[in-house]
């Protein structure tokens, strides 16, 4: 759903498959050129938008989670979630930026295989060559051709972005590496940060400062980021229960899971599963 009437200009390309939607498609991509008043929200997105930033500065949001989008950075807005991306209202120069829109199913278990879904905002990326290539492609390929040159673009993509952010996370501090490598183990069970302190041999404060400085989030929103990937994925690919999804990701209470979910997502886990997966 689309609020606000967007304050931009730039070309548009509707890529429209010639048979039954394939599991992975970019039907719309473009390019747009904002006006400092820019602003465009999805309140339960059905897409998902890769966006590659040419120039000057924004603003992106998925779910409760926003983040500074400059040039050269990638963001990633999964579907699923509440989107809201917006120009700064005070730009040294025009904020632009590339976008492809990604519909299908294949596209949430790409993220989720390639450890991508927990990133709304990748600092310069160097990607910018795909991106055009994508727009390139819209220009001069044919339809039939098109949406499998689509398809390769953000299959490499999805591979450029895991491989910058494992080198990324070859560059972590022994110390955070450790603190993130307990935390991934630990996604099915409650957090305990006075287990981990132990664990590490820091203070909470001590390890939180410290995360936050080299992974950009707290200990506490990384994981629950975390569980609430890892709930989208058994919502979609399991016939479990909310309660026993809940249950296995450490919550006893299935309301308390339910109401995280709907904090974290803009909808509850029934919501979020019935509407899915007729996508599926």
């Amino acid at each position: 759903m689309m609020l606000d009437k967007p304050s931009k200009h730039g070309p548009i390309y509707h890529l429209p498959p010639l048979g039954a939607p394939p599991p992975l498609s970019v039907q719309f991509l473009g390019i747009n050129y904002c006006d400092k008043d820019y602003r465009n929200v999805r309140k339960l997105a059905k897409i998902t938008v890769f966006g590659y930033v040419l120039s000057g500065q924004g603003h992106v949001q998925v779910g409760s989670h926003s983040s500074a989008a400059r040039q050269g950075d990638l963001f990633i807005l999964p579907a699923g979630f509440y989107h809201e991306v917006t120009a700064d209202p005070n730009p040294s120069e025009p904020w632009s930026y590339i976008w492809l829109n990604i519909s299908g199913n294949w596209i949430l278990k790409l993220l989720e295989a390639y450890q991508l879904l927990s990133h709304i905002v990748i600092p310069d990326s160097g990607l910018q060559a795909l991106f055009a290539e994508a727009v390139e492609s819209a220009v001069h390929k044919s339809l039939e051709e098109l949406q499998s040159e689509l398809q390769m673009v953000v299959m490499r993509i999805i591979i450029s972005l895991s491989e910058a952010l494992r080198k990324k996370g070859e560059a972590l501090s022994p110390t955070v590496q450790a603190i993130k490598r307990q935390l991934d183990n630990r996604i099915l069970q409650p957090y305990d940060s006075i287990q981990l302190s132990a664990q590490i041999g820091m203070s909470n404060k001590q390890m939180n400062r410290l995360f936050k400085k080299e992974v950009g989030t707290t200990l506490y929103n990384y994981v629950i980021s975390k569980k609430i990937e890892s709930a989208k994925m058994m919502l979609l690919d399991t016939q479990l229960s909310i309660s026993e999804i809940g249950f296995k990701l450490g919550y006893v209470d299935p309301h308390y899971f339910s109401n995280l979910f709907y904090s974290k997502t803009g909808m509850r886990p029934s919501t979020f599963r019935s509407q899915f997966t007729k996508m599926l």
